[in-house]
């Protein structure tokens, strides 16, 4: 299915691209510190960070991805929106971020230096390194395999050059270039492909004619859940625990790729406001990732033959003439890079602060650190070239990056929820906790792998993985809490409920309304897709 990209196409990317480092370079004059270059300053507004938020988390592979699992799945898709990200934003907006904001921690890693103690500090900053260099990995392999379908570019060549220009355009500007181009990039990727989904809908017909045209059991989210009777084999235990709680909460409330767009705000409102802003926009994200799916399901499914992974790309090539084509295309690079660039300036941050400052040189000046920092970006950029070759070795990327988080995120809801809510959780509670949440997640793979444990499909069984890892986090934590004799003299200000900061006001009307809103919307949403 390769298409040709014509000079007018060539030209709106180039501007995209040039335009990108341009940003980058004029924010290097304002790098006059680490905490500029790793921590936005903390000077950003809230809506800025909000959209940043979302934005980090749109890639090339989740508008792929997405959009073939709703030409294969429908509506039950939505669930990794209405499910797996949104309440999970909510919780992190009104709970999560006084706590992390407050305390004027500069990484999540860093709360478990001081809630629990150094080596759970140390195990987790590894661990999220690992896993952010493995993420934009997949990142860089989802857009040249895009590419490499779409008009025939060599993978390797693909991966090369965009992994340069975000390179460019983060090592200015840092965390500031990349939350001011993640902005854009959202607002292009919504405007470059929404009359992709317009033209779509109106060449079906309307939406009527749409759903008329898509079997019946693509048009529920909830209808066919139980007991698993659907083509995912999802049912409803995994999907609102495992998913909807356990990796959701775990990647939105502690993965640092995202709350460091809500740290980098100018105050704690805007924080707070940051991840329900984020969530606004994830309402409606599924309209233009799913939908796409659907109209190919409808219009071109002899074209498909079972490969929904073309259905995005058919639409592009089908439905956008040149230079509409050249928009589409710079859509999918913006979506791409906005991911990409928030996993690398979470990845230089953490190992600036949390492995080198902390374990490695203690003292050394802030300029010092700011060199450590741009250094770290530059190898940030290459483990994710070399990760991009991991994440080619697995046939279905979405499973691969659900079991990455199975393994490396399920713990952590348990270890923040108790550290936060519960004074009695221990020192060494934290670090024991992800070595048995890790190591269950990891063994449940390894027995469903080697069929000791059977369920209908990958998609479940990672879901199933991150509740035993999560489920054996909490016990291991409680456990270890009782056995190691308590700490009356840990300063725990800041860092607790209980002991929170009442300077601020913990329970805001603004913060709650905000809250409540997105929660009936989200609740309409579920009904009218029921």
């Amino acid at each position: 299915m390769k298409t040709t990209l014509h000079p007018i196409d060539f030209l709106i990317i180039f501007v995209f691209v040039i335009f990108m480092i341009i940003i980058g370079y004029l924010l290097k004059r304002r790098m006059k510190g680490s905490v500029d270059f790793l921590l936005a300053g903390r000077k950003i507004p809230g809506w800025i960070t909000g959209i940043a938020f979302i934005s980090a988390n749109i890639s090339a592979l989740e508008l792929l991805g997405m959009s073939a699992s709703g030409a294969e799945y429908g509506f039950l898709t939505f669930h990794f929106y209405y499910l797996g990200a949104i309440p999970g934003m909510i919780f992190l907006g009104i709970f999560m971020m006084p706590f992390y904001y407050s305390t004027r921690i500069r990484s999540v890693p860093e709360y478990l230096r001081y809630r629990f103690n150094r080596p759970a500090h140390l195990l987790n900053s590894v661990i999220t390194l690992i896993s952010l260099a493995l993420g934009s990995g997949i990142y860089l392999y989802s857009l040249s395999l895009i590419f490499d379908i779409m008009f025939g570019w060599n993978p390797h060549l693909s991966i090369l050059v965009s992994a340069m220009i975000v390179l460019l355009y983060t090592y200015f500007g840092g965390l500031s270039s990349s939350i001011y181009t993640e902005v854009m990039q959202f607002f292009l990727t919504v405007f470059g492909l929404f009359p992709l989904v317009y033209i779509g809908v109106v060449k079906s017909g309307g939406w009527e004619s749409l759903m008329s045209q898509i079997p019946e059991s693509h048009k529920h989210m909830w209808k066919y859940l139980p007991n698993g009777n659907n083509p995912l084999g999802w049912d409803i235990l995994s999907v609102t625990v495992g998913l909807g709680f356990v990796l959701s909460f775990s990647y939105w409330t502690c993965g640092f790729a995202e709350v460091q767009r809500a740290m980098a705000a100018k105050d704690l409102q805007a924080a707070r406001r940051t991840p329900l802003i984020g969530a606004v926009f994830k309402l409606f994200l599924p309209f233009l990732t799913v939908i796409p799916g659907l109209i190919a399901i409808s219009q071109f499914k002899q074209e498909l033959n079972g490969d929904y992974n073309k259905s995005f790309l058919i639409l592009l090539r089908e439905y956008y003439p040149s230079g509409m084509l050249g928009l589409g295309t710079t859509a999918l690079l913006a979506a791409f890079m906005a991911g990409m660039s928030s996993s690398v300036t979470a990845l230089n941050t953490i190992f600036t602060y949390d492995i080198f400052q902390t374990y490695i040189k203690k003292n050394e000046s802030d300029a010092y650190y700011l060199k450590i920092g741009k250094r770290s970006t530059m190898v940030a950029v290459v483990f994710a070239i070399f990760a991009s070759y991991i994440a080619m070795q697995f046939s279905n990327i979405m499973n691969y990056i659900q079991l990455l988080f199975s393994f490396f995120s399920s713990p952590l809801i348990s270890i923040f929820l108790l550290g936060m809510f519960w004074k009695r959780a221990s020192s060494w509670s934290a670090f024991w906790g992800m070595v048995t949440g890790t190591s269950a997640g990891i063994m449940h793979y390894i027995l469903t792998t080697f069929g000791f444990l059977y369920y209908k499909s990958d998609m479940v069984s990672n879901f199933y993985g991150a509740i035993f890892s999560g489920l054996a986090c909490f016990l291991s934590m409680v456990i270890v809490s009782f056995i190691e004799k308590p700490d009356h003299h840990r300063d725990l200000q800041g860092l607790m409920y209980s002991a929170r900061d009442r300077e601020h006001d913990f329970w805001n009307p603004i913060i709650l309304a905000w809250g409540a809103g997105l929660i009936a919307l989200l609740g309409c949403f579920n009904w009218f897709f029921r």
